[in-house]
């Protein structure tokens, strides 16, 4: 039967492929017929699992677009602060110039609607059917708790990017967001308004804080910690200061931040007790080519990582002390002696060295990737003291993080917006590369300013776009439109 509404045949499209014993029993990697999906809860766990595997996966047969780690790529190279050196590897250069999520037929602009709403249509096939499934209530607990997470992650991602910035002096934000699509259906619905899809997030983060706990299996799936840092992420945006500090402060409260010797590891391991969530690369996964470290690490053996290795703003980095761990994880003046790239590689000016796999080149690309981590945390804790008013107990939460990293870092005697800078400027260089950059000028109404640094005209084309403008949104793709007529594009 052809399908009216595009994301609803995706969503289907996973659980269709046969189920293999093996995938009960580890960690997420395949999933199962559709039809004995949730008859147990042994079977729903499989199902789980083959969502998180979506999270992964090449979309639109492009292996620059491999589900949600590329966008983390692709919202940081839209920002000034992950840089792409020269244009001698095309992949990810139409999101840096800001053409792909501008043209409604582009794959950079198709990838975060299909991901996200397959991942949401096989939640919402979750969600109505655990309850049902033979097995122990803690077991259908867990799996609509992890459901309930999944949905409200991938509906925060779309609405930031399809949707005007939520702000909090404009209530109701009345604004179109997206679809707010919460059980399996066949018929096209038309935009909720921003503040619909925001109450829907948090009612779902919600419930399922009521159902999970911080006990689970495997780190690639989500607990009660990874919820409250999804709370205390969404609370940010809305500019919910207390709230943002609150769950922060909770999320965190049983990870510690990494020593200096562990931020030198390579940021490719899952077992790095800083990270609260994150992608567990098995062997039998890979992406090869398509993968997160083949685009965004020192040394993987990729034509990509060889001819174009990422690097970092050099007006952002000039700021990092020489004392800071975190100025290791670029060189400004890269040689044989001080960084590491695959044999035949080139060597560029600010070049990263903080994603590293093992190997020198490294030939597999069995990298972990960060989702949430600690770190992270500590830092919205710290911006919505700030913003609260709270300055002592900003800088103090500041304090806990930054002196992990600088042994030299004293406690900031800074107040207001100059607080509020610091804390920025530190989250900036926390999570280079991780995917916030984009969604963080957006959030905060800033402009985009790339000039003045180490950014190449021929590269990124374009250097500034104003605060507000209709570039800040996503287009509606095509494919939606075309199968979708209740759904209206946003304003080219």
């Amino acid at each position: 039967m052809k399908k009216r509404y595009l994301t609803l045949a995706l969503a289907i499209g996973l659980l269709t492929t046969s189920c293999e014993k093996d995938y009960l029993d580890t960690s997420p990697t395949g999933s199962i017929d559709a039809g004995a999906a949730y008859a147990t809860t042994k079977n729903a766990t499989a199902a789980i699992n083959g969502i998180y595997r979506a999270m992964i996966v090449r979309y639109l047969s492009s292996q620059g677009h491999f589900g949600h780690p590329a966008m983390m790529i692709i919202l940081d190279v839209m920002g000034e602060d992950v840089v792409i050196p020269n244009t001698s590897n095309t992949w990810h250069l139409a999101e840096t110039r800001w053409q792909a999520h501008r043209s409604e037929t582009s794959t950079g602009d198709q990838l975060p609607y299909e991901l996200y709403y397959r991942l949401i249509g096989n939640a919402n096939i979750a969600i109505a059917n655990i309850d049902n499934a033979a097995g122990a209530q803690s077991e259908r607990d867990q799996i609509k708790g992890e459901a309930l997470g999944l949905r409200a992650f991938s509906y925060f991602n779309l609405v930031q990017l399809f949707g005007k910035r939520y702000d909090a002096a404009a209530k109701p934000n009345s604004q179109l967001g997206v679809p707010l699509i919460l059980a399996p259906t066949t018929e096209g619905l038309p935009r909720a308004t921003v503040e619909d899809i925001y109450t829907q997030i948090n009612k779902d983060l919600a419930e399922a804080a009521t159902l999970l706990t911080t006990t689970r299996s495997y780190k690639s799936h989500i607990n009660l910690e990874v919820i409250k840092g999804f709370q205390a992420r969404v609370a940010l945006v809305q500019q919910n200061w207390a709230d943002a500090a609150k769950f922060a402060a909770e999320a965190r409260k049983n990870y510690s931040p990494m020593t200096a010797t562990q931020y030198q590891d390579g940021f490719s391991d899952i077992s790095n007790p800083e990270w609260m969530w994150g992608f567990d690369h098995l062997e039998d996964q890979t992406e090869y080519f398509g993968a997160y470290h083949s685009y965004i690490s020192c040394n993987f053996n990729s034509t990509n990582i060889r001819v174009d290795p990422k690097v970092i703003n050099s007006k952002l980095y000039n700021q990092i002390p020489a004392t800071d761990v975190r100025s290791k994880m670029w060189v400004k003046t890269p040689t044989t002696a001080n960084s590491i790239v695959p044999t035949g590689g080139v060597r560029v000016a600010y070049m990263t060295q903080k994603f590293r796999l093992p190997g020198t080149p490294s030939t597999s690309t069995m990298g972990d990737i960060p989702y949430m981590r600690a770190a992270e945390m500590y830092l919205i804790e710290a911006e919505a003291q700030a913003r609260l008013g709270n300055n002592s107990a900003a800088a103090s939460v500041l304090f806990d993080l930054v002196s992990k990293r600088d042994a030299s870092y004293t406690l900031s005697t800074k107040t207001g917006a100059a607080l509020i800078d610091e804390i920025l400027f530190n989250r900036r260089v926390e999570l280079w590369g991780e995917g916030f950059r984009f969604t963080d000028l957006k959030r905060l109404n800033q402009p985009l300013n790339r000039n003045d640094a180490n950014i190449s005209s021929s590269v990124a084309v374009l250097f500034d776009v104003p605060a507000g403008d209709n570039q800040w949104e996503f287009l509606i793709p095509r494919r939606e439109i075309n199968a979708n007529l209740a759904i209206v594009q946003n304003p080219l």
